[in-house]
């Protein structure tokens, strides 16, 4: 299907072969133009560089994320959902609660302490709910930027009043990062020793390392974070907050989770969730993907032909056409998924029900050449963190799934906030 947005055509893809056909093309790496606002906040990093750019910048960063960086996130994500829990317990049996704020502080705190290295003691620098409160706004402005391209213009933003706000936005998370990055450059020149090797991977040690080393520039090492940070904010913060709303409309999946890490951790109160143990909460893990599912943290994300690409179908896509995958209905299709596509159901992913989906019928974090840097991250911690939630409290909410209505916006929001009623668990 082609539409439009403003003066530009855009392709619309919901078939998952065409859409495999799209992402694993050498000649369709490159972000559609739509993506050219964020250079207005995060300036040019992984999520809008071009190409042989991007390929260099993604391969010497791909260390903050890998294995043995996961296996040491873990003392950081236990700890900050311990924090968590002693804020939730205040919450037990007090009627409906808006969680948002406080999800969203959680999952910057814990973002930052992860990226720049920030420990506990050091959080007082900073005030999160001012924090989130300027990511919120950028991510507002952002999206009224791709959607209405006459906001991309500055003064047209001034005369609407929706300059100023943004502006203070922009300048505050900056000069945070700045001063994250000089404190870690001051520390380093003052010990005059590298980092050591347990926390060399993490963004700010080897982003710093490259900046020493003429690889990256100081720009390049804020750009980098700023982008960073953004996407762990946005995309946990929304998961976590999702995932507890189905499980508090379907409480018997909810149930069934309980039991899982009954089993798994028999007494409740404090305790570790281990990088092995993530692996053996089966149902948890089909819960999580069928949120992402229904709520794909990017519903739609776009490309740009660098060059003819002819799919498996024969069709030719022309270099310069942009293109919007779309995977919010592709995830919830009936064709691809049944009857119930449109309702949660864990069983979806159930291995006999799997067999005979097309693979790229399910990329909540897309898939592909091109596929998210943060996939692991964002899966690990939101397991522990719910494992660690859905032990201790029941989840309740007087919202109904059928009555959930969607909003436009870089990643999937909704027009009326959950509510949730805690209860202990024993």
């Amino acid at each position: 299907m082609l539409t439009w947005l403003g003066p530009v055509p855009y392709l619309v893809v919901t078939d998952p072969q065409t859409t495999q056909d799209i992402l694993t093309s050498p000649h369709c790496v490159n972000k559609a133009t739509i993506y050219n606002v964020f250079e207005d906040n995060a300036g040019i990093g992984l999520i809008n560089l071009k190409d042989k750019q991007w390929s260099t910048h993604r391969k010497l960063l791909n260390p903050i994320v890998g294995f043995e960086m996961l296996q040491g996130f873990q003392s950081v994500f236990n700890r900050e959902t311990d924090g968590l829990l002693e804020k939730l317990d205040k919450l037990v049996n007090d009627g409906e609660k808006d969680l948002s704020l406080l999800v969203q502080m959680f999952t910057l705190d814990m973002g930052i302490e992860n990226i720049m290295c920030v420990g506990t003691n050091e959080k007082k620098d900073y005030d999160s709910k001012i924090m989130v409160q300027h990511l919120i706004r950028i991510s507002q402005t952002s999206t009224d930027m791709a959607l209405c391209p006459w906001l991309r213009n500055r003064t047209i933003r001034q005369i609407l009043g929706k300059e100023k706000r943004y502006a203070d936005a922009k300048s505050g998370l900056r000069e945070f990062l700045k001063k994250m990055i000089k404190q870690k450059l001051d520390k380093d020149n003052a010990a005059n020793q590298p980092s050591a090797v347990t926390e060399s991977n993490k963004y700010i040690n080897l982003s710093t390392d490259l900046l020493k080393r003429g690889i990256f520039s100081s720009k390049n090492v804020e750009d980098e974070a700023f982008i960073i940070l953004f996407a762990i904010f946005d995309t946990s913060a929304n998961s976590l907050i999702y995932t507890l709303m189905l499980l508090a409309m379907f409480p018997v999946c909810q149930e069934k989770v309980f039991q899982e890490l009954k089993s798994l951790f028999p007494e409740n109160g404090v305790f570790e969730v281990t990088f092995a143990s993530t692996h053996e909460m089966v149902y948890l893990d089909m819960v999580m993907n069928e949120c992402f599912r229904l709520f794909s943290p990017a519903p739609i994300v776009f490309r740009e032909a660098s060059q003819d690409i002819r799919l498996s179908n024969g069709v030719i896509i022309p270099k310069g056409l942009q293109i919007a995958i779309d995977i919010f209905h592709m995830q919830r299709s009936k064709t691809i998924w049944g009857p119930d596509a449109e309702t949660f159901n864990p069983d979806h992913f159930l291995p006999a029900n799997m067999q005979d989906i097309h693979p790229y019928a399910f990329i909540p974090f897309t898939k592909g050449i091109r596929y998210c840097l943060g996939t692991k991250y964002a899966m690990t911690s939101l397991k522990v963190t719910l494992a660690k939630i859905l032990r201790k409290y029941k989840f309740s909410t007087s919202m109904k799934f059928e009555d959930l209505h969607y909003t436009e916006q870089i990643t999937l929001g909704l027009k009326t906030t959950p509510l949730f009623e805690l209860q202990r668990r024993y």
